[in-house]
């Protein structure tokens, strides 16, 4: 069943340019963020130069364990963003929890976690019906891969007055431009 979810959001991670580490999992070494064992409830990691997603699993049946185990994660992910972001770079975070069983506790949870933005964005993705309900919810790997180059038709001026002004745009900066035709008008009428 976990291993369902983690195929698919492995495939969409891919198609958004996300790779993840040799042993899938996030790992620190001398983290002056993170003092302690990587997280357990931790199944699979994936970042690229702008985003790392963490996906994690609770199995706890209520809203408190849930939340204890939200939080302990979401500061291991800000650890690993903060590591990142001392190279210069700006990383968003996402979490993303996988339950695998839902009860009524647990949809308050769901409403709860996904409004939290402290430190990283969360998102929810719960096992029902015989599959993973959410999971098109999960921001960065909605994105695709950059799809081949295309041939990008040539736009073609109506008139010469308007090839006239595409030339100068492109030959001029917006002062230089401005001053040119600023002496074709009398801007005193």
């Amino acid at each position: 069943m976990l291993s369902e979810l983690i195929q698919l959001l492995d495939e969409r991670a891919v198609a958004a340019g996300f790779t993840s580490p040799e042993d899938n999992i996030l790992v620190f070494a001398d983290s002056p963020y993170w003092f302690g064992p990587p997280l357990k409830s931790q199944v699979k990691y994936w970042s690229t130069k702008f985003a790392s997603v963490l996906l994690i699993q609770i199995d706890n049946q209520t809203q408190e364990g849930a939340w204890k185990m939200t939080r302990k994660a979401e500061a291991f992910l800000d650890a690993s963003l903060l590591q990142l972001e001392q190279k210069g770079a700006v990383v968003d975070g996402y979490l993303v929890i996988a339950l695998p069983q839902l009860n009524d506790d647990l949809r308050q949870f769901i409403n709860e976690a996904e409004k939290d933005t402290r430190f990283v964005r969360k998102h929810v993705v719960y096992y029902d019906i015989g599959r993973w309900q959410r999971c098109q919810r999960i921001t960065p790997l909605g994105l695709v891969a950059p799809s081949e180059m295309v041939e990008i038709s040539g736009f073609l001026p109506e008139n010469q007055q308007m090839a006239e002004l595409l030339n100068a745009l492109g030959e001029n900066r917006g002062k230089d431009l401005a001053r040119i035709h600023g002496k074709m008008w009398d801007l005193n009428e």
